[in-house]
């Protein structure tokens, strides 16, 4: 599989509920999202780690490694969405839409619309060229419990030299 268009992998995030709430009642799996990047990573040369989280079952990170070894540089954000009103949307929170030259929809910019930027990015970089491992990182529960992240911090192979958070 190729790597699709930066405006496609965008729709398709935001197309992928992945609400997290303190009432269970609205949670959703992230697993959706999760898959969506792990096969965009893949396809990228990435291998992946897809791991449900302890808590909050139905809820999933992924980390995804190219190159070898420790160090290196990992690009971190989240999966989830908050909530939303949908008397106080003008546009379907679940289609990437635009308007006056501005893209809206529920997680574009915190935080899915990062997930499309740093895979288009990486796309277009010389591999040839890598010499320490390049990580992304995708966590569930920001919105919420950390239970993600929290979880992400007890693994035991984990070590970048560096980290941006999206």
């Amino acid at each position: 599989m190729s790597l699709p268009s930066f405006l496609s992998m965008y729709q398709q995030l935001i197309a992928a509920p992945s609400i997290s709430a303190i009432e269970d009642s609205l949670c959703m799996s992230n697993k959706e999202v999760i898959s969506l990047l792990a096969s965009w990573c893949e396809s990228l040369g990435f291998t992946c780690e897809i791991t449900e989280l302890e808590q909050g079952k139905g809820r999933y990170n992924l980390l995804a490694k190219r190159g070898e070894g420790d160090g290196g540089l990992m690009l971190a954000g989240h999966t989830d969405t908050v909530p939303f009103d949908d008397s106080r949307w003008n546009y379907d929170p679940f289609k990437l839409s635009e308007h006056n030259n501005k893209l809206y929809g529920l997680g574009s910019i915190d935080m899915k619309g990062f997930f499309a930027f740093v895979l288009q990015a990486i796309s277009e970089l010389d591999t040839t060229k890598q010499t320490e491992p390049l990580l992304i990182l995708a966590t569930a529960d920001e919105e919420t419990t950390m239970a993600g992240a929290q979880q992400i911090c007890r693994h035991p192979n984990l070590k970048p030299a560096r980290c941006i958070i999206g």
